[in-house]
């Protein structure tokens, strides 16, 4: 299973390991799509993460008791399409080819999976069609 998994940890987990305990003890593929850390202070993270259903079950459980907010999201970005107007300046932005738009209907297409939560479509978007899911604006 794939997935994406935002952490959310309290100022004195800041400096632990949370990386390493979720590869370790739940066999579990991690790309770090963003984070923010300020030491003693709180801590982001949002993680591509890969393994079996049971092993992220696990871990979530695991990070749950360690008083370390998770939970799994569907995509990063959301597209109004009442206010798009499928100009494409955000189709130019999104150097993983998360959002397309080609032949034959030319309609602006989003592919969650490719999605790493970089915002540079939020960004350009003229109309401002475009939100973060999950994170604040300042994130």
């Amino acid at each position: 299973m794939k997935t994406k998994l935002h952490l959310k940890f309290p100022a004195e987990l800041t400096g632990s390991p949370i990386t390493y305990d979720l590869i370790k003890k739940f066999d579990l593929k991690l790309n770090i799509l963003k984070a923010e850390i300020d030491y003693n202070l709180v801590g982001n993270i949002l993680f591509e993460i890969d393994g079996k259903s049971s092993n992220i079950a696990s871990a979530i459980e695991y990070l749950e008791n360690r008083n370390i907010e998770s939970d799994l999201i569907p995509t990063t970005i959301l597209i109004d399409k009442e206010k798009c107007n499928e100009c494409g300046l955000c189709t130019s932005v999104c150097k993983i080819k998360a959002l397309s738009i080609s032949p034959p209907n030319w309609n602006l297409e989003f592919n969650s999976n490719k999605c790493v939560g970089c915002n540079h479509c939020i960004e350009v978007c003229p109309t401002r069609a475009i939100s973060n899911f999950y994170f604040p604006e300042n994130y």
